[in-house]
């Protein structure tokens, strides 16, 4: 029994003589192509595909038009105004100046108001113990001389009569100065600055 391959084998070798005109007809077309090819190229050349691209340039165009600033509104100028020169007109008197003599009152001048201090109510508090005197146990009692303001404020005080001890004094002094309130003193009617005695006492049993 003979192998099928062996069969087309055979086949293959007998076709082959039929194949050989077009074998030579496609040899024959690629070498006329190439001549041809090569004619033009030693000839007439070829064009270039790709040419320079030419840019045209644009004109600018101005699209914001340039605008007239407006004319400044100039006012007339004011007219410059004489001033009128007031004229006045008297009567002559004999014996007089021309003007009529002032009016004679027969009321005496209005007088103001005269007051002395007074304190306000509230201000004079009790100035604190000082802790060192508490301690010790020591009292005494200062007497100052107060300046008031024509505001009403102690503006000044000045020991008179010490307590014996400075931290009692200068404790008074200051609290007087801080807290206490007059009402200023009037002096035809008008404010003006007063004088008046203050005397603080302390005491441990007013104290407890």
């Amino acid at each position: 029994m003979e192998r099928p391959s062996h069969i087309d084998f055979d086949s293959q070798a007998r076709c082959l003589p039929c194949r050989l005109p077009y074998a030579g007809l496609a040899i024959s077309l690629q070498c006329a192509a190439v001549f041809l090819f090569l004619y033009g190229i030693a000839n007439h050349g070829i064009e270039n595909i790709i040419r320079d691209i030419e840019v045209v340039p644009i004109p600018e165009k101005d699209v914001h038009e340039r605008v007239r600033p407006p004319e400044p509104n100039i006012r007339a100028k004011a007219k410059k105004e004489t001033a009128i020169e007031p004229k006045f007109k008297w009567e002559k008197t004999t014996g007089g100046t021309g003007f009529p003599p002032p009016p004679v009152s027969s009321d005496p001048p209005a007088r103001g108001l005269d007051r002395a201090l007074a304190a306000v109510p509230g201000t004079h508090t009790v100035p604190p113990y000082p802790p060192i005197a508490r301690r010790m146990g020591a009292e005494g009692k200062v007497t100052l001389r107060l300046t008031v303001s024509t505001e009403g404020k102690v503006s000044a005080a000045e020991v008179v009569t010490s307590s014996g001890r400075d931290d009692m004094d200068q404790g008074a002094r200051q609290w007087i100065m801080a807290h206490w309130a007059y009402k200023p003193a009037l002096d035809n009617g008008v404010p003006v600055i007063g004088h008046v005695l203050a005397t603080v006492n302390f005491n441990l049993i007013n104290e407890r």
